[in-house]
């Protein structure tokens, strides 16, 4: 039996903690095209320790933060992680209403609703920490006009909706990395009210004998407002050399491995990305030889790129008899910027032609380019 919607409306921000700014500011703005529109006041900086970037691309927004003394909460988050995605922000009806249910289902909250003004309204806010080490959940609402900033930030730059290089339409889903999955699925479950939507379990010991690796996946959902969050965790045999287990030990625990973006036209958006700067990771020529037969099987419709195209872009396929779905998968942050304490966070881009799924063959072909990695 599913629980009372907690009145998500939608992702309302992502929040990065990071060592130096500049490089991320780069990397989303240059070669994502996002905004930057908005940065912490002093005032703000000196009572939090913290400067703050809002960044803006049509209905996303993140927040890339530093610290600026070691009163900051990103300090004391970097002290136990390499940089990475360290809060998820839901949008909501009513916080307080929120919070009521939160405690009901007895969430463990960080903190009071606080409330503060923004613009000609206020902006309100709880926190609750997750089975997700320190990865904490924030739900908001705001009544001003302009609800897209956030407390203590002054506009630096006008917000033009019409730039969006690579045809950005939203936040697709979140994938998180665990060493043991079903706290996290009974915390989706139980306490913020999600329902399963896909689960896969898959192992390469069929075609790497001895090295061979695996994981299992359940993505799990708000049925109202249609946010996803997937979590993997690792398989036996060779438990302790799974790509998952590799990020929770990169990430010293476990945490949001990738950020997946919905675009409107993925050979484009990788295209305007690759020219910008961005790297993406390899996919091994074997997973193209058997593409168009795969996805045959599967009863998958007719792609609308031929396979070279795709192979040239290193963008992956899959789907079933629904549609199909084209992925693309950014290097991590360390890769990226090429400093290891940049973390193992990465970038997805996705375009989805009628699939819903995940993508299993895409999933898997992922695990084996990590590991050629």
């Amino acid at each position: 039996m599913s629980r009372p919607s907690l009145g998500i409306q939608r992702l309302h921000s992502l929040e990065v903690s990071v060592y130096d700014a500049a490089p991320w500011l780069a990397y989303f703005s240059q070669g994502l095209g996002f905004q930057q529109i908005a940065v912490s006041t002093g005032t703000m900086m000196e009572t939090t320790g913290t400067r703050r970037y809002l960044l803006a691309c049509g209905d996303l927004r993140l927040v890339v933060q530093e610290a600026v003394h070691a009163g900051s909460a990103v300090r004391r988050y970097l002290e136990k992680h390499p940089e990475g995605l360290s809060r998820v922000n839901f949008l909501v009806q009513d916080v307080c209403q929120t919070e009521e249910q939160l405690l009901e289902r007895h969430a463990t909250p960080i903190d009071h609703v606080r409330e503060e003004p923004l613009g000609d309204g206020r902006f309100r806010q709880l926190t609750i920490a997750t089975p997700l080490g320190d990865v904490d959940f924030g739900f908001v609402d705001s009544d001003a006009s302009n609800a897209g900033l956030l407390p203590g930030m002054e506009v630096s730059a006008a917000f033009d909706a019409s730039f969006n290089p690579l045809g950005i339409r939203s936040i697709d889903h979140l994938t998180a990395n665990v060493r043991t999955l079903m706290p996290v699925i009974a915390f989706y479950e139980h306490v913020m009210g999600f329902t399963r939507q896909w689960d896969v379990a898959f192992h390469t010991e069929d075609i790497r004998p001895g090295i061979g690796s695996g994981l299992k996946s359940i993505a799990m959902g708000d049925a109202a407002s249609g946010v996803r969050i997937a979590t993997n965790e690792p398989l036996r045999p060779r438990f302790e050399q799974s790509q998952i287990q590799l990020y929770v030990d990169v990430n010293r625990g476990p945490g949001i491995q990738h950020v997946a973006i919905a675009v409107n036209d993925l050979v484009q958006a990788v295209e305007h990305a690759r020219s910008s700067g961005v790297q993406f990771m390899l996919t091994p020529p074997s997973y193209y030889e058997k593409l168009a037969g795969r996805l045959a099987a599967q009863g998958v419709p007719q792609l609308g790129h031929a396979v070279e195209e795709l192979a040239s872009r290193g963008i992956l396929a899959d789907g079933d008899k629904s549609g199909y779905l084209l992925q693309a998968f950014c290097q991590d942050q360390a890769v990226q910027f090429r400093r290891p304490h940049a973390g193992p966070l990465f970038i997805e881009l996705i375009q989805r032609c009628g699939c819903q799924r995940f993508g299993e063959g895409n999933f898997r072909a992922l695990f084996e380019a990590a590991q050629k990695e």
